[in-house]
């Protein structure tokens, strides 16, 4: 699908820039403190604002590319039919309780425009800062949705995890071909 590999596109680049700002605010703030011995105020509130957002962003493709935690003790042993219902149903679930999270973050955004509450070092609205709450948590119950579905119909990738994947990968590539695992 188009719109997912554009919002892939987006979404990666968008994480990395945060993540690599939030790095390089912490090292500005260590170099300011232990090096000048002039420690700003500043740092530690840009770079919690910087890497929670590229957490929030980064739920959905986690979980996208099934590099999320997950229990495979008991679904393990279940038949291939109950797999399938379990995983869409739970799946269903995480999106449910994702879009009821995303919605509650809109009244807490609403509220603290309405107080015009401000962080304390840079005097940022804070509702910007809650403006990742929607945006991690809509793409989060997407995701979720996208993998019901792909459950339901019995996509074998969704019932794996990511190191399940790269070894079906690798067993299957042209080059292994012939040749035996662990030759």
């Amino acid at each position: 699908m188009k719109l997912f590999k554009w919002l892939d596109i987006v979404e990666e680049g968008l994480t990395g820039v945060l993540f690599i700002g939030g790095v390089l605010v912490s090292l500005y703030g260590v170099f300011t403190r232990y090096v000048l011995n002039a420690p700003t105020a500043w740092v530690t509130e840009i770079f919690e604002f910087l890497m929670v957002w590229a957490i929030f962003i980064g739920f959905g493709r986690a979980l996208k590319d099934n590099r999320h935690i997950m229990v495979e003790l008991l679904f393990d042993r279940l038949p291939f039919q109950w797999k399938k219902i379990f995983a869409a149903l739970s799946n269903l679930i995480g999106a449910v309780y994702s879009f009821y999270l995303a919605y509650s973050s809109l009244e807490l955004i609403t509220l603290s425009k309405m107080q015009n509450i401000k962080t304390i070092d840079v005097g940022l609205p804070i509702w910007i800062t809650y403006l990742v709450l929607p945006i991690g948590m809509g793409l989060l119950g997407i995701y979720f949705l996208v993998k019901a579905i792909k459950s339901a119909r019995g996509e074998r990738k969704e019932f794996q995890g990511e190191l399940d994947h790269l070894y079906e990968e690798l067993v299957e590539s042209p080059e292994s071909k012939g040749k035996e695992v662990g030759a």
